[in-house]
């Protein structure tokens, strides 16, 4: 029966006796049945008999575990009573891991603190658990407050062990406690209506830094006498309770206002640690041993962790409490294995305990396992202190738990945006544009152009050949040497992607080359060959057009021929067929190339790119491509040495030139440069950039970077414009900067980076924010962190995308297999049936990389987020 049809039934029958009730109280039992509390005037008089059957009239069958029928005067000598609750949330361990046993995916969104834009109002309480003992709990809490107070924090820790509390002695005060003071006594006077000054409880644990201490006690009889009186069961059934009281004396109710409260809890399933973890705490840290004891009580335990919410509100709104492992002692060994396979164990645990729930995560499903958990490994030195060790090579240990809870809190840093960002917000965002069409479709591409010493390199004329991935930004170049405006350096395009076609006096796409094919087996020539005739028929012309004085064609044959431009890709074709039967063309086209060599400028420029694509997609395009590019090199490395002022400068994606065989093919060793962007902030100078175009935008960062040049813009000038761009801390995902989140997330397998991913991450972000700042205002940073994450997805599936249709059609069946796996990291066993060589394939382009080695055979594989996404894959444990 349903609460509300049980109080209809009850306010029914008093209706019908015409006697009045002051108060109705109505819970649940954890496990069966129900709480029942009623108090009238009318019951004055009669017998408990005569009452219950009066008012529980139609309710012969309902199971009640506990019933209280009063008068007014009953109430005041009958004590604390069961508060009134609508549903079954009683923060102590029967109740939790009922409500955890029965709690299924998807039945309700999970909601975090980490996943609200704002940060939430100090202090933060964190408490630190562990189902087991022997594992660094109270040690790991101890060193996160020194490093926490240190940075500047102000920071109370509670000794909630109370059966064998310690953490004062860690501290080395537990000698300054005092009769009378302590945790237990507060507890005590707070349950008997008192009103303690905390602050006389607290020791201060550090002369230099607000680090403080509230201790379990003195231990002696009395307090062991004491301690019989703490009964957190009774106090969240009842009206008072002192628990939730001294958490906000300690708020709020001290010479000074905390910003964290860290909590020591008992070890196992104790009485009070039920509410620390349950109700009080903001995040809970976890700590455990990855032996087989503890996997499923702790599993059990995040499960209610999970199911539960926390007595901290925002906007009416219910969180769960965050949930973090600190995995420790993880055994030294001189064997990486053996530590691998301890700390592999543990985050396969963790991501078996949290993956039923991702989906049912309200704002972020993305959990990364690795972001939520942290090592310790064993150290004699830290094992045998009596207490905390000065010194950063020991605090390192745990200044990420720290990290943990900072998050939580604002930092300095971003009270730096400027007041009136919220009034010029939408404007910047209306006017906000980030291209992410192809180099080759963008018309304000060079404006935007980032000359990092990469590319500096990959523009000079004594490099002959730029490679990349897609996307890395070859076209980018290819542009910025044929679009120069300043006439400083000639230049002949000889190919060019298809979108620039337009500025190409001969441009051949993949039917032209399809038919070149076709005439150089029908006349027995080769590929380099055809390079020869191309390249001097574009040079030719291009000088034409540039009003060069060139020398006459070797042979009066030619000069008939090269009468009038050709003027389509047909006639191109058919003029270097009429060159290629003239009787000793070989030998008059490299004639040709070399008198042509002479009259050009001084390291003019013979451009090539949009080879990747420009033979085209298929299988035996991709041959006739391979077969070309091989013709090509062969001629460059033949001639290059000989030519004076003709400078070759090839744009080709990595993985092709790879492949390609042809005859001294080291001379080329040292004249190639990669194009890879191994540093975050030139990478994030690119969206910087385009952001700058944006007037309003740039107003506001010359009232703190006084350099017009971003080219000399220091890393602290990039962090500045990117924070106010997105914001400095990605609170939904987990992790600490949006810096690093989106330079992981947009990595591939290799650890490369395309720009062109991060344009896209970026014009999704914009759109999502317009949208988003509808219903929801922040002045922040012009784009919320939260919007990074709601658009990868839409990211993946565009690189997904981009690498099966314009570059690895063949990678669709490996894709396919991956999507029906469904999560990453993956057993090696289970890509069997494709062949070796495109799970090879897979990882040069980054789709797949290697995560376990065993022996000398790969075991695991993972997929990166950038196609993860797209793949419809989750995410299992990395370490």
């Amino acid at each position: 029966m349903k609460k509300e049809d049980i109080v209809l039934t009850i306010k029914q029958n008093f209706k019908n006796l015409k006697w009045q009730i002051n108060e109705l109280r109505l819970q649940p039992d954890p496990f069966i049945g129900w709480t029942i509390v009623i108090v009238s005037p009318d019951f004055e008089g009669k017998s408990q008999k005569e009452r219950k059957e009066n008012i529980l009239k139609g309710l012969d069958n309902l199971q009640i575990e506990w019933l209280e029928l009063l008068t007014p005067e009953e109430k005041k000598w009958a004590g604390k009573l069961p508060i009134d609750s609508d549903t079954l949330n009683l923060p102590l361990w029967p109740e939790a891991l009922a409500q955890g046993a029965l709690f299924e995916p998807g039945k309700k969104p999970i909601r975090f603190l980490s996943d609200i834009d704002e940060d939430i109002k100090p202090p933060v309480i964190a408490t630190f658990y562990s189902l087991r003992g022997g594992v660094g709990r109270s040690t790991a809490l101890a060193y996160t407050a020194h490093i926490m107070a240190s940075n500047g924090r102000k920071v109370v820790c509670v000794d909630m062990d109370l059966e064998a509390p310690g953490l004062t002695a860690l501290f080395g005060k537990d000698r300054e406690i005092e009769e009378g003071m302590g945790l237990i006594h507060l507890l005590i006077a707070l349950d008997q209506g008192e009103k303690p000054d905390i602050a006389n409880h607290l020791l201060r644990v550090s002369e230099v830094y607000d680090l403080y201490c509230l201790p379990a006690g003195m231990i002696n009889a009395n307090y062991a006498r004491q301690l019989r009186f703490i009964d957190p069961e009774s106090w969240y059934r009842e009206e008072q309770n002192p628990l939730r009281e001294l958490i906000d004396q300690l708020s709020h109710n001290l010479p000074f206002k905390p910003d964290v409260i860290l909590m020591d809890a008992r070890t196992g399933i104790t009485q009070l640690s039920g509410p620390l973890l349950f109700d009080l705490s903001d995040i809970s840290i976890i700590v455990f041993f990855p032996h087989p004891q503890a996997e499923e009580g702790t599993r059990i335990l995040v499960k209610a962790l999970l199911a539960t919410e926390t007595r901290r509100k925002i906007n009416q709104q219910s969180f769960s409490p965050e949930v973090r492992f600190l995995v420790s002692p993880i055994p030294s060994s001189k064997a990486p294995e053996v530590v691998r396979r301890y700390k592999q164990r543990a985050v396969d645990w963790i991501s078996d305990w949290i993956s039923p729930w991702k989906n049912s995560i309200a704002d972020n499903g993305d959990i990364l396992e690795t972001d939520i958990t942290h090592f310790v490994s064993y150290q004699e030195i830290i094992a045998t202190s009596d207490k905390i060790l000065s010194g950063d090579d020991v605090w390192k240990n745990y200044h990420q738990v720290g990290e943990w809870i900072e998050r939580f809190l604002s930092v300095p840093g971003e009270k730096n945006i400027p007041l009136d960002l919220g009034e010029k917000k939408n404007k910047i965002l209306e006017n906000f544009s980030f291209p992410t069409g192809a180099a080759e479709q963008q018309e304000n591409l060079l404006d935007t152009f980032v000359e990092t010493d990469m590319v500096k390199k990959a523009l000079s004329p004594e490099i002959p050949l730029v490679l990349g991935r897609k996307g890395t930004g070859k076209t980018a170049i290819f542009r910025r040497l044929s679009e120069n405006k300043t006439g400083k350096q000639d230049f002949f395009i000889i190919t060019s992607p298809h979108g620039l076609s337009r500025n190409h006096p001969l441009y051949l796409g993949a039917d032209g080359f399809s038919e070149l094919e076709s005439i150089l087996e029908k006349r027995q020539s080769e590929w380099r060959e055809f390079w020869t005739s191309y390249v001097c028929l574009v040079s030719y012309y291009s000088m034409i057009e540039k009003d060069t004085h060139i020398p006459e064609a070797p042979t009066k044959k030619i000069s008939k021929i090269l009468k009038g431009k050709p003027g389509s890709e047909r006639k191109i074709v058919a003029l270097i067929e009429k060159i290629m039967s003239i009787s000793g063309y070989r030998l008059m086209i490299k004639e040709w190339l070399f008198q042509l060599d002479k009259f050009a400028a001084v390291d003019t420029l013979l451009l090539f790119d949009g080879l990747d694509t420009g033979f085209g997609n298929s299988e035996k395009d991709r041959k006739r491509r391979k077969n070309a590019l091989e013709g090509l090199f062969t001629f460059i490395t033949e001639n290059s040495s000989r030519l004076e002022n003709f400078k070759f400068k090839i744009m080709l994606r990595e993985d092709i030139f790879k492949v390609l065989k042809f005859e001294n093919k080291s001379h080329l060793f040292g004249l190639s440069i990669s194009l890879r962007w191994n540093e975050s902030f030139s990478f994030f100078k690119v969206i910087i950039k385009q952001a700058l175009r944006n007037k309003s935008f740039k107003e506001i960062l010359e009232e703190r970077i006084t350099s017009r040049d971003i080219e000399n813009w220091g890393e602290r000038d990039v962090i500045y414009a990117w924070n106010l761009l997105v914001g400095e801390r990605m609170k939904g995902s987990r992790t600490t900067f949006t810096r690093n989140w989106v330079w992981n997330r947009l990595a591939d397998g290799n650890q490369d980076h395309s720009p062109r991913y991060l344009v896209q991450l970026m014009n999704l972000a914009v759109e999502w924010e317009k949208k988003e700042l509808k219903s929801s205002l922040y002045d922040r940073s012009i784009i919320r962190p939260r919007s990074l994450i709601k658009v990868l997805p839409d990211v993946s599936e565009k690189a997904l995308q981009a690498l099966k249709d314009e570059e690895f059609p063949e990678l669709e069946p490996l894709m396919k297999t991956l999507t029906q796996i469904g999560r990453t990291p993956l057993d090696a066993i289970e890509l069997k049936d494709l062949s070796a060589d495109l799970i090879n394939l897979a990882m040069e382009v980054g789709l797949l990389a290697i995560y376990e080695v065993r022996g000398e055979e790969v075991h695991r594989y993972m997929v990166p987020d950038i196609f993860r996404h797209a793949l419809k894959m989750t995410r299992k444990g990395q370490t």
